[in-house]
């Protein structure tokens, strides 16, 4: 039997470690009295799928770059595979370490993919359809993802408040940029604001202490 000298308890099985201070263990490990059973790793961690993903990427982006070498330099096309490759690599490890939870999954995506649509259009001259098209119809889908996640799995608001707030008040950028002069297309820059705030009054009206309770938790208030 292995003992722990600091928490002075025994220790059945077969352990690396004492289970309550993580301190090194005495005695001789017992396997047959193990309590709890054996866990089976999973096939694929994580960190492996995102370094499949990272490989994958720079497979593609060493091929476009060796043929548009090949091909003549008149174009520099590999460079937008190379950082749409980027992108979609940063969007993917996102996705993938936030997939059990879906509705911070969703939230992170919302800031994620207009800031990426931002520098796309900055990059390649500025014809403003990041906040023309893709900024409000991001936050609209995520806003309305969640709630609908929420409902389909009767997940209580505290469990997703954080993220849904989040998502609510960026839904309000566009009013923002409105106000600013950098919207075109109005018609979309309406409709997301509109919805952040008709989400964000109900909120208020009808679950404001678990807000108030998610504010003190996040800021320590």
């Amino acid at each position: 039997m292995q003992r722990c000298p600091s928490c002075r308890v025994t220790v059945a099985g077969h352990k690396t470690c004492c289970p309550l201070c993580g301190g090194q263990l005495s005695g001789t490990p017992e396997p047959d009295t193990e309590v709890f059973p054996a866990l089976e790793k999973p096939r694929f961690t994580t960190g492996f799928v995102l370094r499949l993903l990272a490989l994958i990427a720079i497979a593609v982006s060493v091929i476009c770059v060796l043929v548009n070498i090949a091909t003549g330099w008149h174009a520099l096309w590999s460079l937008f595979v190379v950082a749409g490759a980027v992108c979609v690599w940063v969007a993917a490890a996102v996705g993938v370490a936030y997939r059990r939870d879906m509705t911070q999954n969703i939230g992170w995506q919302v800031v994620l993919i207009p800031v990426l649509s931002f520098l796309w259009d900055w990059w390649t001259g500025w014809r403003g359809w990041s906040v023309d098209f893709v900024l409000p119809c991001v936050c609209i889908v995520g806003i309305l993802a969640m709630l609908l996640i929420a409902v389909l799995c009767k997940t209580p608001l505290r469990l997703f408040a954080g993220p849904f707030i989040g998502a609510c008040f960026f839904g309000l950028l566009p009013l923002v940029l409105i106000a600013c002069g950098r919207v075109r297309v109005l018609l979309p820059s309406l409709l997301c604001a509109g919805l952040a705030i008709l989400s964000l009054a109900a909120l208020v009206l009808f679950q404001w202490q678990t807000i108030k309770a998610e504010l003190q938790r996040r800021f320590h208030l």
